[in-house]
């Protein structure tokens, strides 16, 4: 099924839904001309952080009490944000994030040096092995080579001194020693 849409001109877009700030420019005007040590009323818990992370982008330290009202203390209470002093400002994040510059120097034991290739020629261009590789392939040859080691100990023990079971062999407490 078309859709029929008519195009209009001059007709102006309507505020909201959007990233609205608490804080307009009157707002902000007073907020920087406060002095340490004074304080305003605000009724609404989100106007507090609003008041609170505008401060810390431009650094000023805001602190906040929340103040009851008369003698029930469900719903009769507001705001009082006092300046407490300066601080310094929170850079803001980058939009775009660099995940190049987070890479790790090292992994474990592992260094992250790029490629390691001998010879030359286009042979050798196409087949480069990382270091991380060659480094795993000599911890696995390193370990085959301890786990050789443990049988050939095993079948000593076997033949010489006639252990059969090496599972069941548990390390000693030092009060059973």
């Amino acid at each position: 099924m078309k859709i029929n849409i008519e195009i209009e001109d001059n007709i102006e877009k309507p505020i909201g839904r959007g990233r609205k700030s608490l804080l307009d420019a009157d707002t902000i005007k007073k907020l920087k001309s406060m002095e340490i040590g004074q304080s305003f009323v605000v009724l609404k818990q989100t106007q507090v952080a609003s008041i609170q992370m505008w401060g810390r982008k431009v650094g000023k330290r805001f602190s906040s009490n929340k103040i009851y009202a008369g003698e029930r203390k469900d719903k009769n209470f507001y705001f009082r944000v006092w300046l407490e002093g300066n601080c310094k400002p929170v850079e803001p994040k980058p939009q775009k994030r660099d995940y190049t510059k987070n890479q790790p120097e090292s992994f474990g034991s592992l260094p992250t040096s790029k490629v390691k290739s001998d010879g030359v020629g286009s042979a050798t261009e196409r087949s480069k092995v990382p270091n991380e590789i060659l480094t795993l392939v000599e911890l696995k040859e390193e370990n085959r080579m301890i786990v050789e080691d443990l049988d050939k100990i095993k079948n000593i023990l076997r033949q010489e001194l006639g252990y059969k079971d090496f599972n069941s062999y548990t390390r000693l407490n030092e009060e059973e020693s």
